[in-house]
């Protein structure tokens, strides 16, 4: 098959991106050097937060409100199609305080948070203890985010996968790029070991390892990967009721029962090994969010490489004056959260579109604006 489109990647992003573009009716193939889902995707949370703080942009926060609202409906069209359920299910989530600077914090961000129209109640001592008794009794209080969810996002990813091929793209796990095919300054498909694969557009969504193109392109890529750990426990007693976030790190039980425990921002390179320190963090963090959990079973602990850009937004657009690819990546810790909205924005670049949200902000190209 000659396709339309090489999707390069295929974590949530990646997947997303070719299950858009199938469903339009391109003929898809998308290459991943792992497995679907192997990478950033698969050691995530799964969680899908609509609330970022007071130094979100107004650009990224109306992209993940974007995707966010895509997501009910999303979960349901896999379920139609695939017959799998994504686990898309409410999490709402206390930001705990447990220091009065901690308070003051949260109070301060409460207040924006409610300047902008949302609606995010204060919570004092008892009334978080009532909202999840597993909380440590040392609470002071805490903003509740009702409007949050989960899922599985090894699930996530695979579903999306499949229900591309299912619409007639085709999905190669362990087959890594070689190179990029250029050809009179356009991009034209892609080169494997032995084999050479020609296509319209080529769509980078790589995660981390999306700088490496950076000379064939001749254009800057600075998308490094950060380290992410979490921990997995197991506990006899009740689930989480919701998700627990504070400054040192947040947890949450899955619908498995395993409660999971995260999360470190490092910068280790592509070293992605889990280390004894960080899990020793995790551990003592897990223990101060809700006591109980010191008495669990470890089951499981990883790391995952997150992709992030000097200023923390993702790079979604095609590369300046280079015909022939688009970029999909640095979506960081919100991959989960972005990839409804980047499959359907990349789907419009692709296709001719308008897209639907301005990618000014976005542009892949702005670093190079920068630096002239």
């Amino acid at each position: 098959m000659s396709p339309d489109v090489i999707v390069v990647g295929a974590g949530a992003i990646g997947s997303s991106i070719a299950y858009q573009l199938a469903k339009a009716g391109l003929k898809v193939m998308v290459f991943e050097r792992g497995q679907v889902g192997g990478e950033a995707t698969g050691a995530s949370a799964g969680m899908i937060q609509r609330h970022h703080g007071r130094d979100t942009t107004p650009a990224f926060a109306a992209l993940a409100e974007e995707s966010a609202r895509l997501f009910p409906a999303l979960a349901d069209e896999l379920r139609d199609r695939t017959g799998t359920d994504i686990g898309y299910r409410s999490a709402g989530r206390l930001q705990v305080a447990f220091s009065e600077s901690d308070e003051r914090a949260l109070r301060a961000e409460r207040a924006w948070e409610a300047d902008r129209g949302a609606v995010v109640p204060w919570l004092d001592a008892a009334a978080v203890q009532v909202a999840e008794p597993a909380v440590n009794t040392a609470v002071r209080g805490a903003i509740y985010h009702a409007d949050e969810y989960q899922l599985l996002p090894l699930a996530f990813a695979q579903t999306l996968a499949r229900a591309a091929a299912d619409l007639g793209a085709v999905v190669r796990e362990g087959a890594a790029i070689d190179h990029l095919r250029i050809e009179s300054e356009r991009v034209v498909g892609v080169e494997l070991t032995g084999e050479s694969v020609l296509a319209g557009e080529v769509v980078i969504a790589n995660g981390s390892w999306a700088g490496a193109w950076s000379h064939a392109l001749g254009v800057s890529i600075p998308v490094r990967p950060a380290r992410g750990q979490m921990v997995a426990l197991r506990t006899p007693r009740t689930a989480l009721r919701t998700v627990i976030s504070a400054a040192a790190g947040y947890a949450l039980t899955k619908p498995d029962g395993v409660t999971l425990v995260g999360t470190t921002v490092e910068d280790a390179g592509f070293d992605s090994r889990p280390t004894a320190a960080a899990i020793g963090a995790l551990l003592a963090s897990a223990a101060q969010l809700a006591p109980r959990l010191a008495d669990a079973t470890v089951v499981g602990a990883w790391a995952g490489l997150r992709p992030r850009t000097p200023d923390g937004m993702p790079l979604i657009g095609r590369v300046g004056a280079r015909e022939g690819v688009i970029l999909a990546t640095g979506h960081f810790r919100q991959g989960i959260l972005l990839a409804p909205i980047t499959g359907e924005l990349v789907a419009d670049l692709v296709l001719g579109r308008r897209p639907r949200l301005p990618l000014d902000t976005f542009d892949p190209t702005r670093f190079l604006v920068r630096a002239a």
